[in-house]
């Protein structure tokens, strides 16, 4: 029983995460919802109370997402030291970056799998939504951006904090590094895909364009 309650809580998020990217946060309605998952509004008020729990539900669902997706890219090359902010399951997995590792190779296989999971159609679709509905909904807004975006750039200015260690990075400040590494992957492919202007990315037109922020990164931060 418990099993099948929660396979249509699940069923209810995915209903209304496709609402809500369609129509828009404040267009959406409850019955709307109801009517794509197949409920009634009285079983969808059973598990959430309002549109707007709905809506923080996603936002701190697609919050974790964003963190363990984007560590789950760094793994092989993070510290092992514990961050305290980060999820406990991160810190105990975390492995010691080595200086023998090839830091070229490991930004290209993480810039990569950046474009795949967060700078692809769908994502930038979903973050349209979140970022028209945080007008009326700051918290969600707050509840996404300090679970997501922030714990993402914590995993991240850590690996090149252990980079920097192992002296395969000149000496700066670690979140200022990763800001510039984000803001490189993203130059090219984020306002076009935001504005919807432009189509998925190819496997070719990602490595390409992921070799082109690595090579700019590394010769902005050499030894």
């Amino acid at each position: 029983m418990r099993k099948k309650s929660e396979e249509r809580c699940e069923a209810i998020l995915d209903a209304a995460k496709s609402v809500f990217i369609k129509v828009g946060f404040e267009q959406a309605t409850m019955a709307d919802i109801a009517a794509k998952v197949g409920h009634s509004k009285a079983t969808l008020y059973n598990y959430f109370s309002s549109k707007e729990q709905l809506f923080l539900e996603l936002a701190r669902r697609s919050a974790d997402r964003h963190s363990e997706q984007l560590f789950s890219l760094l793994m092989p090359a993070c510290g092992s030291a514990p961050v305290e902010t980060l999820p406990v399951h991160v810190n105990e997995v975390l492995d010691l970056l080595q200086p023998s590792d090839d830091l070229a190779a490991t930004l290209q296989r993480f810039g990569e799998g950046v474009m795949r999971n967060f700078l692809n159609l769908k994502g930038l679709a979903a973050r349209r939504m979140l970022i028209a509905a945080v007008a009326t909904q700051p918290a969600a807004g707050r509840l996404f951006y300090e679970n997501g975006p922030v714990k993402g750039m914590e995993i991240t200015a850590r690996f090149f904090e252990q980079a920097m260690n192992a002296g395969q990075l000149r000496r700066a400040d670690p979140k200022v590094v990763a800001a510039h590494f984000r803001g490189l992957l993203e130059s090219e492919v984020w306002e076009p895909g935001l504005f919807n202007a432009r189509s998925e990315l190819t496997p070719k037109q990602i490595k390409a364009t992921v070799e082109r922020a690595v090579t700019a990164f590394i010769r902005a931060y050499a030894p």
